[in-house]
């Protein structure tokens, strides 16, 4: 076995859950401002639980053989819910992530063998690149000073998927679509607060206006980027050029609509997630020096300093650890929603069609039942012998079952490529200050950004 970390326990900030499930209106108001606040403490000690009086307004399922049965199993009894799509809709239309049956295969059998492993291995070096040029623009500000490191991991990950699987994408229109992005989220509780009360009609909402005008500006700017890249030719093997080529059995083309959904999909979600992902390993890495010097040490061992190739990823193994634990801690995506399209039982909870069946992937990383100290930051949990342990649902950053994360391999890729370039040439400390909360707005981002210091090394 390796050596482990000497340290003192690492508890990073973590929602402290309700002690008891709470009257609807105190409910729906943590709901409003942190959607992990009105979690009660029971869905972190039990395997399921109900909140509803005479039926199930929600059930939070957390053990690992009740999740393989919704997402995987049983996939065709649980289908994506009407919260979810009004919420992905607006901006991503019937997209990859929020179309069903045959119209979500087909989508997804085009983008596959875009992000097969032999593929995605060879955006390394425009991945590393993008990760220097964020060195490079962090050495214009001095040898030690504070920055927002979500702001810089979201415009790092934003260039890198402009550059890789949507190559020929403008990264001038990158800002907008990342302001637009945020302004859409932003309310986003709002929206779920609202369908939860009224599941079959749409209400007014605060910020409704706002989602509204951002998701425009997102369509709008997708589509000016699709016009460019047809304009420019359809030359390539990237995404956009097999979604422009791409012909139905009837010979039709994908419409601009269709073009437009699945674009902003992996614009969106391509770099939003490995952006928190980053940012989140980077602050635990800031408040447990230890296991940073570790990383590093690792990293100039393996490349001796030069670049970071494919070759060298695989043998990063304890920065692997490192971003396995801090995507325990911190998924990215840290809820998914089903609903159930028949009457059902599940574990031992009767539950009528259609329930709103919540799967809190925050809460199973940090659950009892299937942790020990689950609320410590410790790296080696995922040694091989460790995670060999584990229930396949235990541990899901990207999802699971059939509609398991399509960029999983390229995520891994990019998050471990981009840490190791940053740990080569920047040290990364807490001002100890700064306790983010961690906030569910469809991804997890920490409340009042990622203030960290950073050292030019």
């Amino acid at each position: 076995m390796q050596d482990r970390v000497h340290n003192p326990p690492l508890y990073p900030p973590a929602v402290t859950p309700s002690r008891r499930a709470l009257p609807l209106l105190l409910f729906l108001g943590r709901f409003v401002r942190n959607p992990l606040r009105a979690l009660p403490r029971a869905v972190y000690e039990q395997p399921i639980v109900t909140y509803g009086r005479k039926r199930p307004l929600v059930t939070w399922v957390t053990d690992p053989e009740l999740i393989e049965r919704i997402l995987l199993k049983d996939a065709a009894k649980f289908t994506k819910t009407r919260l979810e799509k009004r919420i992905l809709v607006p901006v991503v239309g019937n997209g990859l992530l929020s179309a069903d049956g045959e119209h979500w295969r087909w989508q997804r059998k085009l983008a596959s063998p875009l992000f097969r492993h032999s593929e995605v291995i060879g955006f390394c070096p425009k991945i590393v690149a993008a990760a220097h040029e964020q060195v490079a623009r962090w050495k214009t500000k001095g040898q030690r000073f504070t920055s927002d490191v979500l702001l810089d991991m979201t415009e790092t990950t934003f260039a890198v998927i402009a550059r890789t699987v949507l190559a020929g994408i403008n990264e001038q229109e990158g800002a907008a679509i990342q302001k637009a992005g945020h302004d859409y989220l932003e309310p986003i509780s709002w929206e779920l607060a609202a369908t939860l009360l009224m599941p079959t009609r749409d209400i007014w909402h605060p910020g409704q206006a706002r989602m509204r005008k951002a998701a425009k500006e997102t369509r709008d700017i997708v589509q000016r980027l699709l016009d460019q890249r047809r304009a420019a030719g359809t030359d390539g093997d990237d995404l956009v050029a097999r979604m422009l080529t791409v012909r139905r059995e009837s010979g039709e083309p994908m419409s601009d609509a269709e073009l437009v959904d699945n674009l902003g999909t992996f614009l969106l979600a391509g770099h939003e997630t490995t952006a928190k992902a980053l940012t989140w390993t980077l602050y635990l890495l800031a408040r447990a020096p230890e296991w940073q010097e570790r990383a590093r040490h690792e990293i100039m061992s393996v490349t001796g300093g030069a670049n970071v190739t494919p070759a060298h990823i695989a043998k990063l193994e304890i920065t692997t650890r490192i971003l396995k634990e801090s995507m325990r801690l911190y998924p990215p995506v840290p809820v998914m929603t089903r609903v159930n399209t028949e009457d059902i039982e599940l574990g031992g909870k009767f539950l009528p069609k259609p329930t709103l069946v919540v799967i809190p992937i925050y809460s199973v990383h940090r659950h009892k039942l299937l942790w020990t100290d689950p609320d410590r930051f410790d790296p080696d949990r995922f040694l091989p012998e460790n995670e060999a342990k584990f229930p396949r649902a235990q541990f899901m950053p990207f999802g699971f079952g059939q509609r398991v994360c399509i960029g999983s391999t390229f995520a891994m890729l990019e998050a471990l490529a981009v840490l190791a370039t940053l740990l080569q040439h920047a040290r990364f400390d807490w001002d100890g200050r700064h306790f983010p909360e961690p906030v569910s707005r469809v991804t997890l981002r920490p409340k009042g950004g990622m203030p960290l210091i950073v050292t030019a090394i």
